[in-house]
């Protein structure tokens, strides 16, 4: 019984996962609002910090690059190369919230302060090394060349801070929040 309970929750996280690429996917490809080839803003990649926060390395990755393979090949066309730093924005949370002693999800208001920094931190970190760096240099080496690097990177990390701040305040209420992380982690039915 339990091995088939534990089955049951795998398969859970699974789904969920998926609902975590369909978000990533619409808030990308649908309600992004994008300046040209280079610069899109949106918050396309706050469910693939998310599913790496809740699901760990492997799951965070996977969610990035089928989020990103998925909504390329609906939209733009697909570049492997532009994928590596969606896959990155799964792997990095995990690893910076264990740097940063965050803890498990979902322990509720009472140590929920304690959180908030390392949250903070886990999100503005992973933005800027994955979409504030890595894929400005990806961007400049596929498409524009480095003519205008230094403009073009500072306009990137503007906007990507400014993303990562009301991304963190919406992924620290959810990874807080404990009925939230009670549903990502059995399912929605089981809760109630």
């Amino acid at each position: 019984m339990a091995e088939n309970g534990r089955s049951n929750n795998s398969w859970k996280k699974w789904v969920f996962s998926a609902v975590l690429v369909a978000l990533s996917i619409v808030l990308t490809r649908l309600l992004s609002i994008n300046i040209g080839n280079d610069i899109r803003i949106g918050f396309g990649r706050f469910p693939i910090i998310l599913s790496g926060m809740w699901y760990g390395p492997f799951i965070g990755m996977a969610v990035g690059a089928v989020s990103d393979f998925l909504g390329a090949i609906m939209f733009t066309g697909w570049n492997p190369i532009i994928t590596i730093p969606a896959a990155l924005s799964g792997l990095l949370p995990f690893l910076f919230l264990k740097l940063f002693r965050v803890g498990k999800p979902g322990l509720g208001e009472k140590n929920s302060l304690k959180k908030l920094p390392g949250i903070i931190a886990t999100v503005i970190l992973t933005k800027i090394l994955t979409q504030g760096l890595l894929m400005s240099v990806i961007l400049a080496l596929v498409y524009n060349g480095f003519a205008a690097f230094g403009t073009f990177l500072l306009t990137r990390n503007i906007i990507t801070v400014s993303e990562a701040l009301v991304e963190s305040a919406v992924i620290y209420v959810l990874y807080t929040n404990a009925a939230v992380n009670r549903a990502a982690r059995t399912g929605f039915f089981d809760i109630v």
